[in-house]
């Protein structure tokens, strides 16, 4: 565990110097910033539902995006520099590596959601907007929804190029986004082979839906009091499957 821990330490090191992130950050208060030019267009609370509808987006996209970016090129650029050798001739084994890189992305997710939940607090009362549990349930949701992106990261980092890890995460993303919807139309219109395939598909990929609370946080409606402790067993359980064949792959693979 102390190793894992350690690993986890200086992969959130690195990570954070990577200039990226500050890019990212700087991305995601633009964003928050545009909200006043949307703003206008309502009165009164709108405003501010706008303004929170809008950030908690960026929120959950930067936070993919960020993932995505970050993560695709950090187990191979050790390995491109050779540096993971010195890692492993050390007694680390692989799967505590990879648990390891997992546990520093999230953690420098998690401090970047963190800041611009902070920033967009801040905004929702100028916009006359008001603040709810719910809100912060979304955030949390966001949180758990790039814990399960971080986790395909890595798994395809283990054996493949950033560029194709970055290309199938994204795929992912989008088809985990819209599997609810593709498998209620393959229902409705697909013939047998594709609904069976997408009820294939609805299983394996995951389904990204349950994090979604912004609708809920913008117009404070109530959720399933079982939900979030759902979700949460649902990330976990789906992190843990991921990540264990992440680190099947990884043990079997050779370094020249």
């Amino acid at each position: 565990m102390r190793r894992v821990a350690s690993i986890a330490l200086n992969t959130f090191r690195e990570t954070v110097r990577e200039k990226i992130l500050y890019v990212v950050l700087i991305f995601g208060g633009i964003m928050f910033l545009s909200t006043y030019v949307l703003s206008p267009l309502s009165v009164g609370a709108a405003k501010g539902k706008i303004i929170m509808d809008v950030g908690l987006a960026c929120i959950s996209l930067l936070g993919v995006l960020t993932v995505i970016v970050a993560g695709s090129s950090l187990v191979h650029k050790e390995v491109d520099k050779k540096a993971i050798f010195m890692v492993l001739t050390r007694p680390v084994s692989r799967h505590e590596y990879l648990i390891g890189k997992f546990w520093g992305i999230f953690s420098t997710l998690a401090l970047i959601i963190a800041l611009m939940t902070v920033i967009l607090t801040l905004m929702i009362p100028l916009g006359s907007g008001s603040l709810s549990g719910t809100f912060f349930w979304a955030i949390y949701m966001s949180l758990l929804e790039v814990s399960v992106i971080c986790s395909i990261v890595i798994f395809f980092s283990a054996f493949t190029t950033p560029v194709l890890t970055s290309f199938f995460s994204v795929c992912i993303f989008i088809a985990g986004s819209l599997s609810g919807d593709l498998r209620a139309f393959a229902r409705k219109f697909g013939g047998t082979v594709v609904r069976y395939l997408m009820e294939g598909f609805y299983y394996i990929l995951p389904n990204l839906s349950v994090f979604n609370f912004r609708n809920e946080a913008v117009h404070h409606l109530r959720f399933g009091t079982w939900d979030p402790a759902l979700a949460t067993l649902y990330a976990a359980v789906y992190c843990s499957v991921v990540l264990y064949l992440a680190c099947l792959v990884f043990k079997r693979r050779e370094f020249s």
